[in-house]
């Protein structure tokens, strides 16, 4: 029980910092994590776009190849994504195409956004030990963190 209210108070107290103007024209959003050196499915990603969730098709992430399922989520699964959208750091935006920290480093794996926008992408990598973070983007890094737990 005690870890189910730590995670909703994770994913909801950086809500109240959102703010739902950052993006101009969202073609996708993407997101996931991911371990190099691990046996069977070692990629966890979802790709949100035109209102709808779609799980990975993949097993193994390497940046350029991002394959997802043609069968979207359910509306609850979309619901709870969306605040990795709603919640998306101006800072974020500033850096693009940013590696934080030393993702999957000493093999505990990362954390990857990918957008479209305008037809352009932009790529994010974030080591997942948090305090290796910008203290300005540990709090989000951490709600999607939780959010990919959720949506497993």
């Amino acid at each position: 029980m005690k870890i189910k209210l730590y995670s909703l108070i994770v994913l909801l107290l950086p809500l109240s910092f959102c703010t739902k103007d950052n993006f101009d024209n969202l073609d996708y959003f993407a997101f996931g994590d991911a371990h190099g050196f691990c046996l069977g499915n070692c990629a966890n990603f979802f790709l949100i776009k035109d209102g709808d969730i779609y799980p990975d098709d993949m097993d193994r992430y390497y940046d350029s190849t991002l394959k997802f399922k043609s069968e979207a989520l359910t509306t609850e699964k979309y619901e709870l994504a969306r605040t990795v959208i709603d919640c998306f750091p101006s800072y974020l935006l500033d850096h693009p195409n940013t590696t934080y920290g030393c993702p999957d480093c000493a093999d505990q794996g990362g954390i990857h956004i990918e957008i479209m926008e305008n037809g352009q992408i932009k790529r994010w990598h974030f080591d997942t030990n948090i305090s290796n973070l910008p203290s300005k983007i540990r709090d989000y890094v951490q709600n999607i963190a939780v959010v990919l737990e959720q949506l497993k």
